[in-house]
């Protein structure tokens, strides 16, 4: 912005400061981004005097940023915040985010809505618009929209196939369009949270996590399956379920082998079979979840892994 576009602040210079405060003072008298600052934010030239070595370090914070062009090249002392100034009849040091942060801040801001997270840092801001669909199979994007429109629908998935081919993908898609609309949202990464079963099975600390699965509008639980098979594990899943169920909220799930290959998987544990409990977790599964197959090649070397 050019100087002259605005009226310049007369900033004056006391014969009773210091000769470095003095120098100091006329430096930045003659800066544009000073001139901008107190403009913007109607700060009266006497705080130039009266507060220099603030001002400029402010100005020091600043030039920090310049050429930075993502947060991955920051070189702030925190990745994406700088000093900043405000003023309301005093002025004050404060902590702001560079454009780059507000714009994160901005497309991770439906991360609130989640009352548990497994996400992976990728899979935070992916969006159905945004999956790469160009020199994709057929099947693959048929499978897109497929469950894209499972979604509009409010009806559950079971998405299957090989590892690779995107399931957690598309499952996280799906739960932060959820979060986005404003609606609570878990995705639960079922072999982790079978280990925090496990890890807090004494104190009963797991109960809380699976009650907020019960009450959440939307609940992925992401790679069945893969879990090692406890009484304990098959009680509680069985327990979300069925209260999911009952009140017909979206569940979807992601796993590598279809219903019959995790019915086989959940019979089965240390202490015996239990045919019984795993016929039960499938029965709701069926209800709860319509099976779409994921085919293709492993797309984890790229955005959709």
């Amino acid at each position: 912005m050019n100087m002259d576009e605005w009226k310049t602040p007369e900033f004056t210079v006391r014969p009773s400061d210091s000769f470095e405060k003095q120098a100091l003072v006329q430096s930045l008298k003659n800066d544009t981004a000073v001139h901008r600052l107190f403009r913007t934010q109607s700060i009266p030239e006497e705080e130039l005097n009266a507060s220099p070595y603030m001002i400029s370090r402010w100005r020091t914070s600043l030039e920090v940023c310049r050429g930075c062009q993502s947060l991955n090249t920051c070189r702030q002392k925190k990745t994406g915040y700088r000093m900043g100034i405000s003023y309301d009849g005093l002025l004050q040091e404060t902590l702001e985010a560079c454009p780059y942060e507000r714009e994160r801040l901005k497309a991770e801001s439906h991360l609130a809505q989640y009352t548990v997270s497994d996400l992976g840092p990728s899979f935070r801001t992916v969006s159905f618009e945004t999956i790469p669909l160009d020199g994709e199979s057929g099947d693959y994007v048929r499978t897109v929209l497929e469950v894209s429109s499972l979604y509009e629908a409010h009806q559950g998935a079971y998405i299957y196939g090989n590892m690779g081919t995107g399931k957690t993908y598309l499952c996280a898609c799906a739960a932060n369009r959820a979060a986005g609309e404003g609606h609570s949202t878990a995705f639960v990464h079922y072999p982790s949270f079978c280990e925090r079963i496990a890890a807090t099975s004494y104190s009963g600390e797991y109960r809380r996590e699976a009650d907020l699965l019960r009450a959440a509008w939307m609940l992925v639980i992401d790679d069945i399956g893969a879990e090692e098979v406890t009484g304990r594990n098959r009680q509680v899943l069985l327990s979300i379920l069925d209260a999911r169920m009952q009140s017909g909220k979206m569940t979807w799930f992601s796993g590598n082998g279809d219903l019959n290959t995790l019915q086989n998987h959940l019979r089965y544990s240390a202490s015996g079979e239990d045919t019984a409990a795993s016929d039960r977790i499938i029965e709701r599964i069926r209800t709860l979840a319509k099976p779409v197959y994921l085919d293709g090649a492993d797309r984890r070397s790229s955005a959709a892994g």
